[in-house]
């Protein structure tokens, strides 16, 4: 018998596929604060392999805070506002340059 889960794709598949098959650079922000840089080569249910310079590293998704296209094709946002921690979503606050 197939579930509703296995015929539709997650959104969590469909991004990572989208950045794999565009080869996109991304920054990965785990829950540590590290920041990893680089192009998504895969993933499966646990873990994204991630490519950079210094070669390619296994990343657990639960280490995984976010992951952020660096050439700007995430959510659309005005370049100088940001959100405020701890507000409510329509709060921003300009960003200091």
């Amino acid at each position: 018998m197939t579930s509703e889960r296995d015929r539709t794709p997650s959104v969590q598949d469909e991004f990572l596929q989208t950045l794999v098959s565009e080869k996109t650079t991304v920054n990965v922000f785990l829950v540590n604060g590290i920041r990893l840089s680089g192009q998504l080569a895969g993933f499966d249910q646990f873990a994204v392999l991630l490519e950079s310079g210094s070669g390619v590293q296994l990343v657990f998704k639960h280490a995984i805070s976010t992951v952020l296209p660096v050439n700007g094709r995430g959510p659309a946002r005005e370049s100088t506002e940001v959100p405020v921690s701890g507000d409510k979503p329509n709060h921003v606050q300009a960003r200091v340059r």
